[in-house]
């Protein structure tokens, strides 16, 4: 099935940035799971770019502090908030970001008929693996591995198809993973007090 084409994201972290901290509001937070979850999105094998991670990082932030936890906090070099209970990492690797020609090579870099880059497919491809543990044990509370991968043709000339199915991907790897965690849900909750070895006593959020 075809979708329409998604504009791209900014670009979410620099090097010198901090530490930074979503907290769901009030009026969705009874639906949240009541802990604390740092968020860790890094490169492995087979690293794309920056820009790629990044705006992962950002995006799946963004969901899970208005969809799975009372607190999202993202830290620089992969380290933990000392506040949070749970750590939530992503490893990516094995990406493959390339342009596909219906045309032979040659044909395709020589100057011509704009209509060329109707011809052209772009594909994206990123192996990705998370888990959810608990911050100061380790404990496993959930995993998932999954392949996002997307292609597709521009539908117009001059499109910046690449950019797309970079986005695409990125929706793809926030929905998977959220739905593999069971945000929303009265499983997740429990299954982090039971990898806490709480009775159900839970981090406030913060304000």
């Amino acid at each position: 099935m075809s979708r329409q084409p998604r504009g791209r994201r900014a670009g979410f972290f620099s090097s010198a940035c901090g530490l930074m901290v979503l907290v769901a509001t009030a009026a969705v937070a009874k639906d949240l799971a009541p802990f604390r979850a740092t968020l860790a999105v890094h490169w492995g094998s087979g690293a794309g770019s920056d820009a790629f991670r990044d705006d992962l990082a950002r995006s799946l932030a963004s969901s899970l502090a208005t969809g799975c936890f009372a607190g999202v906090a993202m830290a620089r070099a992969d380290s933990a908030d000392e506040t949070s209970d749970v750590v939530f990492d992503v490893l990516l690797s094995d990406a493959i970001d390339e342009t596909r020609f219906d045309d032979s090579i040659a044909g395709a870099l020589q100057p011509g008929e704009p209509t060329k880059e109707l011809r052209r497919v772009s594909h994206f491809e990123v192996t990705v693996e998370a888990s959810l543990t608990t911050r100061e044990s380790g404990a496993l509370v959930q995993k998932k591995h999954l392949v996002a991968h997307v292609t597709r043709r521009p539908l117009y000339v001059g499109e910046d198809v690449q950019a797309t199915v970079r986005a695409e991907a990125i929706d793809d790897i926030v929905r998977d993973l959220t739905r593999a965690l069971g945000c929303g849900g009265a499983k997740l909750p429990q299954k982090i007090r039971e990898a806490l070895g709480e009775a159900g006593k839970a981090s406030p959020a913060p304000r």
